[in-house]
């Protein structure tokens, strides 16, 4: 063709350059859903306590804005519960599924106990190994089961439980 340069052009982009756009097109992104807890013996000695001895109780974590992959499942404790002997505080993490069963996504996390895990060290769920547990779809649920023994708080505490995902476009 007259007239046009005819020569191939090779694209160069910096490396961060590439991350930006990608960020921008929602990936290499880590989100976090947080659920923030306070756990003792009864509600007159920490007002308004979220759950307390004996009790088990269900709170919404995460609705999907899209459809999306979970990476990570955590807690960590400012402080853990210090529970009396042969106490335990437990969570754990469940997506729920329309028309089947709800499907656990970690393993259930000791967040107290009579021997109390380390002040703010992080304790890392075992996530799901079932193949398509660990997919939410646009709209799905995710809720945290917290279930406190019959034995008093020795110390009360405050957890929070966290979950990384990212959308599902993420390479």
């Amino acid at each position: 063709i007259s007239g046009e340069n005819n020569m191939a052009h090779t694209v160069v982009k910096s490396p961060t350059a590439r991350v930006i756009e990608q960020c921008a097109q929602g990936r290499r992104v880590r989100n976090i859903a947080t659920l923030g807890l306070t756990i003792d013996t009864d509600r007159s000695t920490l007002v308004m306590a979220d759950v307390i001895k004996a009790e088990t109780e269900i709170f919404g974590v995460f609705v999907a804005p899209c459809n999306s992959k979970v990476l990570r499942i955590y807690a960590n404790g400012t402080p853990f519960i210090d529970m009396a002997a042969g106490g335990s505080v437990t969570a754990k993490l469940t997506k729920a599924v329309i028309g089947a069963d709800n499907v656990d996504l970690c393993s259930t996390i000791a967040i107290g106990a009579a021997t109390v895990p380390t002040l703010d060290t992080a304790i890392d769920a075992v996530l799901s190994t079932t193949s398509g547990a660990l997919d939410l779809l646009e709209g799905q649920h995710v809720y945290a089961t917290v279930v406190v023994s019959n034995h008093n708080c020795d110390v009360a505490g405050y957890v929070t439980l966290c979950m990384e995902w990212c959308p599902n476009d993420t390479p």
